[in-house]
């Protein structure tokens, strides 16, 4: 092969810089976790797309990146998927490849634009920077993304800056690592030019270390004085909540074999959190609600479908009157149609009422699962039993409502307004958003994130709780089967986590207060299309003759009035 074709080969594969690229921000996320690296993780990428030629090519890197952090950085799909979806190893790998396919997408559209508005060039001025970081994140807000994951979310660990995501939310915080990443590009870019140039011309490289930090040094500002804020509401409670939560880590093979009907495993599972919850009964303080993870009572929740699963129930709804503690659970709950059967995953809150006798029923509460996880909950254009054939464990449920508030009477001199999510429900703002308008003074979030294994999608989503209860301002109980379980205060505290794989219980005291509504709870998810919107102005005014003709009567003005010295 000539070297002219090598060099016509070579532009087809990904960069130096692309490469480079991928292996920070993959230092940077889960599992690993080295967050200081996102602040400079897009910069080789954006000085390989100086070396493009065209629009296609820097769309082309933009691809490759996408490609290269979901396969690398998400590579826990392809094991999750072997458990999940139980198929082969090849199935598992081609989920990965399908997955690696469509990761981040917005890398591709920012790519190119970025290109094209800067001619492979660095940002002139801090109009362009700040234009960049908006296309950024409007495109990143735009691109749907299976598991929520953004560079931003990353900023979960920083107390001083995740306090940002009451006001936009987790855009708010990718669009500042995408205009760090823009600013630290230009300064090094500034700065290899000037580097055989005259003082004087050094003395411009001021102006990109200022677009550096004085934005930085702004948002930790406002993120320490929103921090502050939330914690005074913290250290004075109205009220405090004695909660407790129990981690089973019960066995995926064993969750297999209830789910098929044996009745011998549905035992055991359920006696590991009765077991858990009189642990935490034996404590010295009596607790107000115990939470137990998604999907934990096995199988569907008084409405028996054979003489074993009545009998569980009836041993089931007993041991609750006895223990007369309210007990919020994931379990199935079904509903028979003339036409079908419909089954729901769900959360119950089941509260004894005082002196209940033994055989009767305590009451309960039920929200439905809303927003189903896709291919694990339900498989998109595909029928059941089609995808039955090429998917054994994909579910295929039905989903409920929408986002709906439970109540809980007991120990309390009002009911207390519980807002639920079941695991994905809490990936995205959209739906902890609606309960927090709808008064929620408290949020619970079961999960089973198991499937995955502890290589960093429980990490992922811990991270997304987190920010959660950042951006409405209200506490959190997060209870999953393997981990991560814990307590959340509104200003992203994490209190008495519990480690991936162990069985466990946990009890805190959490404090319920009089928060004002957040920006993030007024205005919804409202940063991301306000920074497409702005993004689409600035490169209107970029590219159209708009920009010229300003600068051409600045620059006219300038001369003038220096004449006329």
């Amino acid at each position: 092969m000539s070297s002219k074709r090598r060099r016509r080969f070579a532009r087809y594969l990904p960069s130096a810089g692309t490469l480079a690229s991928t292996l920070l921000i993959i230092l940077a996320v889960p599992p690993l976790q080295w967050p200081l690296l996102i602040w400079v993780g897009l910069v080789p990428w954006l000085f390989g797309l100086r070396s493009c030629g065209t629009t296609w090519e820097a769309a082309l890197q933009g691809f490759w990146l996408n490609f290269l952090l979901g396969f690398g950085g998400a590579f826990w799909v392809a094991p999750a998927a072997e458990r999940y979806l139980e198929v082969s190893i090849a199935g598992g790998a081609l989920v990965l490849l399908v997955h690696a396919l469509v990761h981040q997408l917005q890398l591709v559209g920012f790519g190119a634009l970025h290109w094209r508005a800067t001619r492979a060039a660095s940002p002139k001025n801090f109009f362009d920077l700040f234009g960049l970081a908006c296309l950024y994140t409007g495109f990143d807000w735009l691109t749907p993304k299976l598991f929520g994951d953004s560079l931003g979310i990353v900023l979960a660990s920083n107390t001083q800056l995740r306090p940002l995501a009451a006001f936009g939310g987790s855009e708010l915080l990718t669009f500042l690592v995408a205009f760090t990443n823009l600013a630290v590009y230009a300064l090094l870019a500034k700065t290899l030019e000037a580097r055989r140039s005259s003082a004087a011309t050094r003395l411009r490289l001021l102006r990109p270390v200022l677009w550096l930090l004085v934005p930085l040094a702004a948002f930790l500002a406002l993120g320490s004085l929103e921090r502050a804020r939330m914690q005074r509401h913290v250290e004075r409670p109205l009220r405090t909540l004695h909660v407790g939560i129990v981690q089973g880590s019960v066995p995926e093979e064993l969750r297999r074999r209830w789910a098929r009907g044996d009745p011998e495993a549905a035992r055991e599972n359920l006696d590991v959190y009765l077991r858990g919850t009189q642990r935490l009964l034996e404590g010295p303080t009596q607790p107000d609600l115990i939470v137990w993870p998604e999907t934990t009572y096995p199988g569907v929740f008084r409405k028996p479908e054979s003489e074993a699963q009545l009998r569980m129930n009836v041993e089931f709804d007993r041991a609750i009157s006895s223990l007369g503690v309210p007990i919020a659970f994931g379990a199935y709950d079904r509903e028979d149609r003339t036409d079908r059967r419909v089954l729901r995953n769900a959360i119950y809150l089941v509260e004894p009422a005082p002196a209940q006798p033994p055989d009767q029923l305590s009451p309960m509460q039920v929200y439905h699962k809303s927003t189903l996880f896709p291919v694990g909950e339900y498989v998109p254009l595909l029928d059941a039993t089609t995808a039955k054939k090429w998917l054994p464990g994909a579910a295929h449920l039905s989903s409920g409502h929408g986002p709906e508030l439970l109540y809980l009477h007991s120990g309390t001199i009002h009911p207390l307004r519980i807002g639920p999510s079941i695991c994905y429900e809490d990936v995205g703002s959209r739906h902890v958003t609606e309960l927090a308008r709808q008064g929620a003074e408290i949020l619970i979030n079961v999960s089973n994130d198991s499937w995955f294994g502890d290589a960093g999608a429980a990490q992922w989503h811990l991270m997304m709780a987190i920010l959660r209860s950042v951006e409405t301002g209200l506490p959190q109980i997060r209870a999953t089967n393997s981990g991560y379980s814990a307590f959340i205060l509104p200003t992203g505290d994490v209190y008495e986590l519990t480690e991936f794989g162990e069985e466990a219980v946990r009890s805190f005291e959490l404090p319920l207060s009089q928060v004002p509504p957040t920006i993030g709870t007024r205005l919804g998810d409202w940063f991301g299309p306000f920074s497409l919107a702005l993004a689409l102005l600035w490169f209107f005014f970029n590219r159209s003759g708009v920009r010229r003709k300003i600068m051409r009567r600045s620059s006219k003005k300038s001369w003038a009035i220096g004449g006329g010295r």
